[in-house]
């Protein structure tokens, strides 16, 4: 399968403007959470960049953060229930992230935090 690396620049300006467009929507939460692995690291800088705590576990009004809906089983349960948002989007996903930032296609996305 073909490899997509997605640079820790990418990163840092994909977070900056999720930021902005989830500033934009004037929405407030309770902290921000990801599911470990793919999004605790986004969730970690969101945290920050929102001044808002790092959870445990999510409430309904948690801001929801993972690095990628692909097939979207990980966020499915979130769906409906909580505002979500992804650096990539499979159009395959059976989850639409209320925000995201690139579309996957179907190359495998080589995060800058995974080893390889």
């Amino acid at each position: 399968m073909e490899k997509h690396y997605y640079m820790w620049e990418q990163f840092d300006s994909d977070i900056r403007e999720i930021v902005r467009l989830v500033k934009e929507t004037g929405k407030t939460f309770d902290g921000v959470w990801g599911p470990p692995r793919g999004g605790l690291i986004p969730a970690v800088m969101l945290s920050h960049a929102l001044d808002i705590p790092l959870l445990v576990k999510p409430t309904p009004n948690t801001l929801i953060v993972d690095d990628v809906a692909d097939t979207g089983r990980t966020l499915d349960q979130y769906k409906g229930k909580n505002f979500i948002v992804t650096s990539f989007y499979h159009r395959q996903s059976i989850v639409v992230p209320d925000i995201w930032i690139r579309e996957k296609k179907d190359e495998w996305v080589v995060f800058p935090w995974e080893s390889e």
